[in-house]
């Protein structure tokens, strides 16, 4: 389960450390199956996320940024989510668990379910290659705490962006979260903007159009007045290259309406949805549906699922 790769250790003076109702709540997904929780840690708590292809990859230490002000906050980039969690792992691959790059083409989807190390990944060899970052150019919107942009330069990316809004507290965060867990000899490939979705004209975007191939946003579609914009802005950095892809993953936790739509906008503004589906935090998968149960869909079931895409140029 997603939840389960992260530990999380609340500062001494934190309400989530020593209140007991807290304390239960954030444990209530291990506990019982129908609350699954979704967002983890809090301003000054660190979050410790230990990739299941461990010990291919290290354990990786992020803090949570404590935005200034209320527009900041409501951003909620002082958050690590379960969307983000998941869009680490399959940037990341699968590491030292899987075998050769033959033993590999060899292998067929249902390998998806294959216990390795005593879990199941969450897709199968083949579908794995199609999330790679190795040797590609990324961008992260929205990136949080910046864990699936760390994840792309631990990977083998050969540049990565990791970008959020251009709140102060919230960029040095990322440029700390950055320097704690990027080895000396990588850092040259990782840089920290700040970007407001929309915005293609300032100094960042403007010295960056059509550069990424790979744009990776978790947890990016649950405010629809922003769709146009992220649309835009994802548009605006990626690559003409045939291989050019937008990776979006996103919890259902605010509603399956509020996020449906951005694929709508999407297709209006040129990006194809190449393949779509959901998975839950336990890698089962079932397909894509903008609505479910006439709309009347049971709130903790939701919680259980993300959405998972991957979109390219409608003219590539």
């Amino acid at each position: 389960m997603l939840p389960r790769l992260l530990h999380i250790t609340y500062p001494s003076t934190s309400t989530e450390s020593d209140d007991p109702a807290t304390f239960f709540s954030s444990a209530l997904g291990t506990i019982f199956s129908d609350d699954l929780r979704n967002q983890h840690g809090e301003p000054d708590a660190l979050i410790t996320y230990l990739p299941s292809s461990h010990p291919a990859y290290p354990a990786i230490e992020l803090r949570a940024a404590d935005p200034a002000t209320e527009d900041g906050r409501r951003k909620f980039a002082h958050y690590l989510w379960n969307a983000g969690v998941l869009m680490a792992e399959l940037v990341a691959g699968r590491g030292r668990r899987g075998g050769s790059v033959g033993e590999d083409a060899e292998r067929g989807e249902d390998e998806r379910q294959e216990k390795d190390g005593g879990a199941a990944w969450w897709v199968g060899h083949e579908e794995e290659k199609l999330w790679s970052v190795k040797g590609h150019a990324v961008l992260e919107l929205g990136a949080g705490v910046g864990l699936a942009g760390i994840m792309s330069v631990l990977a083998g990316a050969e540049e990565v962006v990791i970008s959020d809004y251009p709140a102060p507290e919230i960029l040095q965060n990322l440029r700390s979260n950055v320097s704690t867990n990027i080895p000396a000899h990588l850092r040259s490939k990782v840089a920290v903007e700040g970007h407001a979705w929309g915005d293609v004209t300032s100094t960042f975007p403007a010295a960056s159009a059509a550069k990424f191939t790979r744009i990776l946003a978790a947890d990016c579609l649950w405010m629809p007045h922003e769709h146009l914009h992220l649309v835009r802005s994802m548009l605006h950095f990626l690559s003409p290259a045939a291989d050019a892809r937008v990776f979006v993953i996103s919890g259902f936790h605010t509603g399956r309406a509020r996020m449906a739509a951005f694929f709508d906008v999407a297709a209006d503004e040129g990006l194809l949805v190449e393949d779509v589906y959901e998975m839950d935090a336990e890698g089962r998968r079932r397909e894509w549906a903008k609505e479910r149960d006439g709309g009347a869909e049971d709130h903790g079931e939701r919680n259980k699922w993300l959405v998972l895409a991957r979109l390219k140029r409608s003219s590539a």
